[in-house]
C-alpha cells in the first residue's frame, strides 16, 4: 500500500521514490505502508449525509483503516526495533469496500437512505462550485483512478498480528464517528 511508481494518485510515486532512495543508502530503514486513512469516508460522505446523495468517479475497494490502529501499530514497530527490516507488509483493516458499500453503512446508520451517484464531472464541478484549487482536484480524482486499479484493495493479516485483534473495521469507525 501507498507506493506505486505509476500510480494516478500522486503521493504514490512520491512514496515508491523515497523508499528506493531509502534503499539505495544503505541505512537500515523501516517504512510503513498503511491502509487508506478511514477518516476519509467522513469527508467524502459529509455532504451526502445531508443531500442523500454521494456524488464521486467511479471508484474501487479501499482498506479504510483507522489512525488508531496505525498509531498503535507504529509503537510496536519502534518498541520493538528491527522487527521490520525495510518495507512492512500492508497494514490494512480486515476488509476492502467501495464507496457504494460505504454509503450503505452510512445511510444504516444515518437511518436514511444514501445513495452512491457515479458522476463523471466531478472534477468539474468540484472546481466550479465548491472552491477547490484545480490541483486538489486533481490530487483526488488520482485516489479514484488508483482505487479503481485495485490499489488500495489489499487485505493483509499482518495489522491483525502485530495488534493481536481484529483491526476495526469502517462499520464501527463510522458507526462512532456519525452517531456522536
Amino acid at each position: 500500500m501507498g507506493m506505486n511508481p505509476a500510480s494516478p494518485f500522486l503521493p504514490m510515486p512520491d512514496h515508491a521514490a523515497t523508499e528506493d532512495l531509502l534503499r539505495a543508502s544503505g541505512m537500515p530503514f523501516t517504512s510503513l505502508r498503511n491502509g487508506f486513512y478511514a477518516t476519509t469516508t467522513l469527508q467524502l460522505i459529509g455532504q451526502a449525509l445531508e443531500t442523500g446523495k454521494l456524488y464521486t468517479p467511479q471508484d474501487g475497494p479501499v482498506s479504510w483503516t483507522t489512525h488508531t490502529d496505525l498509531a498503535e501499530a507504529a509503537a510496536i514497530v519502534m518498541a520493538d526495533e528491527g522487527r521490520f527490516d525495510g518495507p512492512n507488509p500492508p497494514l490494512t483493516a480486515s476488509q476492502a469496500l467501495d464507496l457504494t458499500a460505504v454509503t450503505k453503512i452510512a445511510s444504516e446508520i444515518a437511518g436514511r437512505e444514501i445513495k452512491h451517484v457515479s458522476d463523471e464531472e466531478w472534477k468539474t464541478s468540484l472546481v466550479a462550485h465548491a472552491d477547490v484549487a484545480e490541483a486538489q482536484a486533481d490530487l483526488l480524482l488520482g485516489l479514484f483512478a488508483a482505487s479503481r486499479q485495485g490499489e488500495f484493495a489489499a487485505v493483509d493479516p499482518t495489522l491483525e498480528e502485530m495488534l493481536g485483534r481484529e483491526p476495526i473495521i469502517l462499520h464501527r469507525f463510522l458507526t462512532d464517528r456519525l452517531a456522536n
